[in-house]
């Protein structure tokens, strides 16, 4: 399992080095320039081309790249070019919020989804099941910036409950942004447990242990759920990684300052060093994310640890035999 884990690590370094060659062509294509943010009508002509030689824009975008690759490998994130700010402490003093968002919409929608799901399989095409499979279609198939402004207008300006937007330490500023986070996860994640308690809902070992007694809420509980986890794991993980990385449409509907957010801002500007730093980072956390979620697939179903714990045995035979 080590060896698995240092090979997901290391796959990290060539993922890096693609995604900042990316980001910097995208830029370098798109129209304008770092200097339409920072400049103003009184420079003068001598002032703007020192700008320009300042900021490397009069040479290839691939020196740019190669400039930054150099000081990424010593440790350097860079300063934002709009900002002047150290890039590493703006994305870390960002992540709290984005975090904070994460796991209050992951609870908003595995409490929404997990029942729902399992209820909708139960009930197998009845209207209790269509009605939660149009739940689920409305919640993958609406925009999130869709949703987002729907709940700003019912319930910031019609009743006038929760603020619009914006961050402070109480739980009312979070709840919007939460529920709308949490019910695009919430769809995804219900249709994703139905259709794995479908396939294990008729199972022999559960009419077994329907047989023997056992109550029904235990048989769905433990016997059916428990083999139907690894999909849902799947499907969570995902989801909650790409929530970690930042959902800059949620972010920016409700003024949330977080991680999607600033980089949406860093694009905004054409500011290459932040925008390239948000995503390298972003990178990190979601591939170290979907690591955890594969590692929790050994603690969900026992067969998958013991296929690690023979593949180690094996590699110890063939070492002594050496």
């Amino acid at each position: 399992m080590i060896r698995y884990i240092i090979k997901r690590l290391l796959w990290l370094i060539p993922i890096i080095f693609c995604v900042a060659f990316i980001i910097y062509a995208l830029i370098d294509l798109a129209p304008g320039t770092i200097l339409d943010t920072i400049s103003t009508e009184n420079l003068s002509p001598e002032e703007y081309q020192q700008l320009v030689e300042q900021y490397d824009l009069d040479k290839p975008m691939i020196y740019r790249y190669a400039k930054y690759m150099l000081n990424l490998l010593r440790g350097d994130l860079g300063r934002g070019e709009a900002t002047g700010l150290d890039v590493w402490r703006e994305y870390t003093s960002r992540f709290p919020a984005t975090l904070k968002l994460a796991i209050a919409g992951l609870i908003i929608g595995v409490a929404l989804a997990i029942p729902l799901g399992i209820i909708a399989a139960k009930n197998a095409g009845t209207w209790v099941d269509n009605l939660v499979t149009g739940f689920t279609m409305i919640g993958i198939s609406m925009p999130s910036f869709c949703l987002g402004l729907i709940l700003i207008i019912c319930f910031s300006y019609k009743i006038n409950i929760f603020p619009a937007g914006g961050f402070d330490s109480g739980i009312r500023s979070m709840v919007l942004p939460a529920v709308a986070s949490g019910l695009l996860m919430a769809g995804t994640t219900a249709r994703q447990t139905r259709s794995s308690m479908l396939e294990v809902m008729r199972a022999d070992y559960l009419r077994t242990a329907r047989a023997k007694g056992v109550p029904e809420k235990r048989v769905i509980r433990k016997h059916a759920l428990g083999n139907a986890l690894i999909p849902i794991i799947t499907s969570i993980g995902n989801t909650l990684a790409i929530m970690l990385a930042g959902s800059a449409v949620v972010e920016s509907v409700f003024s949330w300052p977080g991680v999607g957010r600033l980089t949406v801002q860093a694009v905004n500007s054409r500011d290459a060093t932040l925008t390239c730093g948000c995503v390298i980072l972003t990178c990190i956390v979601f591939v170290v994310l979907l690591l955890i979620v594969d590692l929790l697939y050994a603690l969900v179903d026992p067969r998958i640890k013991a296929q690690y714990t023979a593949k180690k045995r094996k590699g110890e035979k063939k070492h002594e035999k050496s």
